[in-house]
This record gives structure tokens, sequence and C-alpha cells, in this order.
């Protein structure tokens, strides 16, 4: 018979998984600008250096791989949105026809 490990499990590992792996990458990213600072001399030039970088990689991921998901994201949010003020409307359409008939109904029993 076979153990498989329980989902608690699982997640704890991967909840330590990604913390090390982020904490792996701010100190390689520490080394990185106190190494640059020392190269550079300046302690700012190499923090704006590295930003500057991460700063150009992220630009070039989103228009390159996340630009059309996050378009199409925002086309169904204005589908879903022209829906739901379609029901809005209609909702506010039969409400009043229905107030309508009720107060007709009303004014015909007071006679």
């Amino acid at each position: 018979m076979e153990n498989k490990p329980s989902g608690g499990r699982f997640v704890t590992a991967l909840l330590f998984f990604v913390t090390t792996a982020a904490i792996a990458i701010l100190l390689l990213l520490t080394a990185l600008v106190i190494w640059l600072s020392a190269v550079t001399g300046s302690f700012i030039a190499s923090a704006l250096i590295v930003g500057g970088f991460f700063a150009v990689l992220a630009i070039v991921i989103y228009l390159s791989a996340i630009r059309d998901a996050v378009e199409q994201i925002r086309r169904q949010a204005e589908t879903v949105y022209e829906v739901a003020r379609a029901a809005q409307t209609g909702y506010e359409w039969v409400a009043g026809k229905v107030s309508l008939f009720l107060k007709l109904r009303e004014e015909l029993q007071k006679k």
C-alpha cells in the first residue's frame, strides 16, 4: 500500500519553497547591488541600474506575453458590464410597467 502525502503537507512544503526562493532572489539582488556599488563607486547608481534593468525586463515581459491576456480580460469585463447594464435596464422597464399596472389597479379599485 502506498502512502500519499496529505494536501496540508504539500501546501506547507510549497509555502516553504516559495519563501526560500523569494529570500534567495532578494539576497542575490542585494549582492548584485552591493557588487555594482563597489564597481561604480555609488550605491545609488547601482540601485538605479538594477532597478532600471528589472523595470525594462518587466515592460518587455508585459508587452510580449501578458498584454494580449490583459486586453482579453478587459474585453470580457466590458461584455459582463454591458450584459449587466442591459439586465438592469430590462429590470427597470419591467418594474416601471408593473408599477403602472399596480397604480391602475389601485385606481380602478377606488371606483
